[in-house]
């Protein structure tokens, strides 16, 4: 594997709303693997199964001889394992109950960038100034634009237009993945929708161009949602890539 040169910074907060926080956040510069997970909001346990997540990929050790596309299978292997736990758990409660959470994954392997996710939390990329969202959040409202041809416009004002179509934990659990190249001067963003709710992506794009070094980028992410009342949980990583 090529040195990585490779600054990160992660944080991940309760809110200003929430009395617990489902959210859960890996960093691992040297291993070149973050994430973020975001515990279903309103069903059982979001906590423990966020936890559930970020534990299991705390677990797996990445094969970095292996190049970034076998890196995603093992993601999916461990993640895959780690739904059906999550779906064992919740019946042993319920039929109804769902145990869940979001996941977003980022691995970089010298310059081979994979991402995986599953949910609506994001990875963003800022590239020569210009912010671009590398995933596409499973929702209701997406699933109407990509299957049935609605407008995006339509499309949000929906039934249920905000309601996840997959999780890890879920019934059903389609993750998507994409493989990429990043270049020196990259910067990446991780967030849960804690962030995104209330910080639109322009002002994502102005903050993460204006503040040097991710700590600072990462901070100011933060007190923008907190000083806009952050309903649910804020969870920020930013990776820059020297």
């Amino acid at each position: 594997m090529k040195p990585l040169k490779i600054q990160s910074y992660e944080l991940c907060h309760t809110g200003m709303v929430r009395d617990h926080n489902e959210d859960a956040v890996v960093s691992l510069p040297g291993q070149g693997l973050w994430a973020v997970a975001d515990g279903m909001g309103g069903h059982a346990r979001g906590d423990y199964a966020s936890q559930a997540v970020i534990s299991s990929l705390l677990d797996m050790t990445l094969a970095h001889e292996a190049h970034v596309g076998g890196q995603l299978n093992s993601i999916q292997r461990v993640l895959e394992q780690t739904s059906q736990l999550l779906i064992s758990k919740a019946q042993e409660i319920s039929e109804q109950t769902i145990i869940g959470s979001t996941v977003v994954v980022m691995v970089i392997d010298g310059n081979n960038l994979g991402i995986f996710w599953a949910g609506d939390s994001r990875a963003y990329r800022l590239r020569e100034g210009r912010l671009t969202q590398l995933t596409t959040d499973h929702t209701v409202a997406n699933e109407l634009v990509r299957a049935q041809g609605f407008n995006r416009e339509d499309a949000r004002s929906a039934q249920d237009a905000e309601a996840l179509t997959t999780a890890v934990g879920a019934s059903v659990f389609t993750p998507e993945r994409r493989e990429d190249k990043t270049h020196p001067g990259d910067r990446f963003c991780l967030c849960s929708d804690g962030l995104n709710k209330v910080v639109p992506d322009w002002e994502i794009e102005s903050v993460l161009n204006r503040q040097q070094g991710p700590e600072p980028a990462a901070q100011q992410l933060l007190d923008l949602s907190l000083d806009r009342q952050a309903t649910d949980n804020v969870s920020i990583i930013v990776i820059d890539h020297l």
